[in-house]
């Protein structure tokens, strides 16, 4: 353990701060993940991993579970950047939403990752703990809030849509359908799904805006 928030990292003698160190957790955590599954990811593995004692690993996640949600935390940020990236008419609210939604599923198949946080053995756990986390929600929201402003402003939203339970709702239609059955449908259902049922109910109303 180090003073003032810092701590010695492993054998390395220099010190690092609460930030790198969580960094630093996350990714022994994801390597982990990807070799053993989320059933055999312990605190232990992780500690193990990272080349330090437990209770360096319990000085910032508390659990197990708080480990993998920092993975969940770390991959949200991460895939959000690399969606918005990939927005070809992100002026376009209709045209954009489908695409955030299906680039955003697209981006699990051959990532190592992000396939087994999606594997039958992880899904459930991955998605509750998405479900249930405030900070997840907060992490969307800080990569959709300004585009979904930017809509709204526009009048292409509806006027009276709270922007945070919004981007909450986006990410739990992208769980909806990498979860059974739709992980097995066609792309193309998909897409349909989501142009019918889910953009109509972002859009302003005719008539009223």
């Amino acid at each position: 353990m180090g003073l003032g928030g810092r701590v010695r990292w492993g054998s390395e003698t220099a010190l690092v701060d609460d930030e790198e160190a969580r960094r630093r957790l996350v990714a022994a955590a994801q390597r982990v993940l990807v070799a053993r599954g989320t059933s055999r990811l312990t605190v232990d593995a992780v500690a193990k991993e990272a080349a330090v004692v437990r209770s360096t690993v319990y000085r910032y996640f508390g659990s197990r579970d708080e480990l993998i949600l920092g993975v969940v935390l770390s991959r949200v940020d991460n895939g959000m950047r690399r969606v918005l990236g990939m927005l070809e008419h992100p002026d376009d609210a209709a045209r954009s939403v489908v695409d955030l939604l299906m680039h955003s599923i697209g981006l699990v198949a051959g990532d190592p990752l992000n396939e087994m946080m999606f594997s039958g053995e992880s899904r459930w756990l991955v998605t509750s703990l998405e479900l249930r986390s405030e900070a997840v929600a907060d992490a969307f929201h800080l990569h959709l809030g300004p585009l979904l402003e930017r809509w709204r402003a526009q009048g292409q939203l509806r006027a009276d849509l709270d922007l945070r339970e919004t981007s909450r709702w986006m990410n739990t239609v992208a769980l909806l359908l990498l979860g059974p059955p739709w992980a097995t449908r066609p792309d193309e259902a998909k897409r349909d799904f989501v142009e019918r049922y889910i953009v109509p109910g972002l859009l302003p109303h005719p008539g009223r805006g």
